[in-house]
């Protein structure tokens, strides 16, 4: 194939010089630092999103709405003696050729900066020249990236290094299959509709992607059999069910709010990719994560304008006589009249003024139900109703798992996550999910702050009421925690104190709910606790299961704190340093397993005391509250290979906001035992 491949373009031309290697070009790009340059473009830099997603520049077509600093201006131009062949049948190389000219633009005085990042997008197919352009003013010398025909023969089908490139080429070829997906299931031919076809074919197109990358391509007819293969989601099977009179409007509630969410994340990704780029995120984070955010914080800060566009596409379609792809359209027209580039910008520069750092990878899930955990207990709705959604009955039947994948949206009943039959479950966001089916993921972060916001946005974004929250931390095969190793108990009173929901009973008695029956607390058939739990991590689907801990292979282990209430009067900023103390110094493993509970009577002893403690809570001594921001002071200043990795500053906050968290517990206990008296 490669040798044919370049008989293919040896045919076309005849040779080029190669440029002299990476080394030469970063010495070229450090010297050309302060000179601006010409630049003649004619493949995918013409686009004006991927011009500024690698240069972080805007390029427009009218000279007035250039300031040569942000924004430049591209003038129609043309390169004699070139020609642009294209074995990938995806990118254009320029190639020399005495019959023909290209046509592109050029763009004119670009700083000298732009000029490495020029280098690492084209990458090592192109080489770098000074040549005559024809403009309507005359000829112009400006810089061009041709084909480089030695190298090419080696680099054709999926081997492109560059992670944009890939997605462009992938992206083409999703968008020709969702066009003869929308021409034949739809039979109409419109740019609005195929992105509505997008939207419900969500999860495919993620799979897709996702898989490109982990076994290096996918073959077209495994795209096209991937999106073509099955009908798209629609809401017919349950359109006469008597409970659709009071459910329909709430659950086309959220399909309208998450496909504007949705439209809004991936224009924001598209059109800022260059300033994403430069926040500080690694590539083994889940790559959705700022654009989420900013995308949540303007829907939140716009919510009154949100519901008028839902309840006037509500009121304007008719639910017997239309399908679930109408309302999809009508949120994609409603996502683009709500967007503002202006508003993207001032979020984003909030986000980026506020971020913070952090060594240990963060995640979290978080729980819905508008009954607690009574959607779990009650899964046939006998006793408790949830009149908004009936446990996420129909979740499936308005393809909400179609739409909810950006943020790691799925039900979970505690018995099975898998897409299948129609169950009553928890809504349930794992941010940071890859893929449901296959148990893959990624960390959000490394910022608690980043965390902290997305928790609180993810919140107010669902009109669901929240219930519970996991955090999680994964930790490198050397800080592998120890699977039965046990926190002391005045520890757990503090961060059950802190986020375990103390609250008066019915019965004006303090208690902390958390602890209650049919929360955490496991009684049958054996007693446990669900406080904490090791696993591994997948990020790819060739991996093995989530393991348990205490194997021998390497990791990374996750620890999963699942004891805090989700609730929007918890500032969790604190709390995820808190965590990440305690797990460092003390290396805590699960707790608690009924296997645990049986055959460790330290365990057994400490469920116990925690119970008992939790059913009638006292007042946390000052003393061991010293001894728990101890701990967490410990664990902090050693969490990047023994050296902290917040500035001291920032750590003393958080075991400030801990110990006032603290504070108020004693002062809420005291005063309950006041009234009492």
């Amino acid at each position: 194939m490669i040798r044919h491949l370049g008989f293919v373009i040896r045919s076309f031309t005849s040779g080029l010089v190669m440029l002299t290697g990476n080394r030469y070009n970063a010495r070229v790009a450090r010297n050309s630092q302060d000179k601006s340059f010409n630049l003649f473009v004619y493949g995918t830099l013409v686009s004006p999103a991927i011009f500024q997603a690698v240069l972080g520049k805007r390029l427009v077509t009218n000279q007035a709405l250039a300031d040569n600093e942000h924004v430049f201006y591209a003038r129609r131009a043309y390169l004699n003696g070139y020609k642009k062949i294209s074995p990938d049948n995806t990118y254009m190389y320029a190639v020399p050729d005495r019959g023909h000219r290209i046509s592109g633009y050029v763009i004119c005085d670009l700083p000298g900066s732009c000029l490495a990042a020029l280098m690492n997008y084209e990458g090592r197919n192109y080489s770098r020249r000074r040549l005559n352009v024809q403009t309507s003013h005359g000829q112009v010398k400006a810089m061009a990236f041709v084909g480089n025909v030695k190298q090419l023969e080696h680099s054709f089908g999926y081997a492109f290094r560059d992670s944009l490139k890939q997605e462009i080429l992938l992206d083409k070829k999703i968008d020709a299959v969702i066009r003869e997906a929308e021409k034949e299931q739809l039979h109409t031919n419109e740019e609005i509709t195929r992105r509505a076809v997008a939207e419900l074919s969500g999860t495919r197109i993620r799979d897709i992607k996702r898989r490109h990358f982990e076994v290096g391509g996918i073959s077209d007819y495994a795209i096209r059999r991937s999106i073509k293969a099955r009908p798209l989601p629609d809401y017919q099977r349950v359109l006469d069910a008597p409970a659709m009179a009071s459910l329909a409007s709430n659950y086309l509630r959220m399909v309208i709010r998450q496909v504007v969410f949705n439209q809004f994340e991936e224009r924001i990704r598209r059109e800022f990719r260059y300033e994403l780029d430069q926040l500080p995120q690694a590539e083994t984070y889940y790559d959705r994560i700022n654009s989420s955010l900013i995308a949540l914080r303007i829907l939140n800060q716009n919510r009154s304008v949100l519901d008028v566009v839902i309840a006037d596409s509500l009121g304007d379609i008719d639910f017997k006589s239309s399908h679930l792809i109408d309302y999809v359209r009508r949120a994609v027209a409603a996502a683009d009249a709500l967007y503002n580039t202006s508003s993207v910008r001032s979020h984003l520069a909030f986000v980026r003024g506020h971020m913070g750092f952090g060594h240990i990878p963060l995640g979290a899930e978080l729980e819905f139900s508008n009954i607690g955990h009574g959607v779990i207990h009650d899964p046939q709705g006998l006793a408790m109703s949830d009149w908004m959604y009936d446990g996420f009955l129909y979740f499936y039947d308005f393809g909400l798992d179609k739409l909810t994948w950006k943020l790691g949206g799925h039900i979970d009943n505690h018995r099975v996550k898998t897409p299948g039959e129609p169950r009553r479950g928890f809504f349930e966001v794992a941010l940071g999910n890859l893929s449901i089916e296959a148990n893959i993921s990624k960390p959000i972060t490394r910022d608690p702050w980043v965390l902290n916001q997305l928790i609180q946005q993810t919140r107010e974004f669902y009109e669901v009421t929240p219930h519970s929250i996991h955090l999680s931390m994964q930790l490198r095969h050397q800080r592998h925690p120890d699977r039965d190793r046990l926190l002391p108990l005045p520890v757990m009173k503090c961060l059950f104190a802190i986020g375990g929901d103390p609250v008066r009973s019915d019965g004006g008695k303090m208690i902390i709910r958390r602890l209650s029956p049919g929360e955490i607390l496991q009684c049958d058939p054996k007693p446990g606790l669900l406080f904490s739990e090791i696993s591994r991590r997948r990020t790819s689907q060739g991996q093995d299961q989530y393991l348990p801990a205490g194997t021998d292979k390497e990791g990374p282990f996750v620890q999963q704190f699942r004891f805090l209430r989700l609730s929007r009067h918890i500032n969790y900023e604190p709390i995820i340093m808190g965590l990440k103390g305690i797990q460092l110094s003390l290396r805590p493993g699960t707790l608690l397993t009924p296997a645990q509970c049986e055959t460790h009577k330290r365990h057994r002893d400490l469920f116990e005391a925690l119970l008992q403690w939790g059913q009638n809570p006292s007042a946390i001594s000052r003393g061991d509250i010293d001894r728990f921001l101890s701990y967490v002071q410990d664990g902090l200043m050693s969490e990047r290979r023994g050296k902290p990795a917040h500035n001291q500053a920032y750590i003393a906050w958080s075991t400030s906001q801990l110990s006032d968290m603290l504070r108020r517990f004693n002062s809420q206990i005291e005063s309950g035992l006041a009234e009492e008296k």
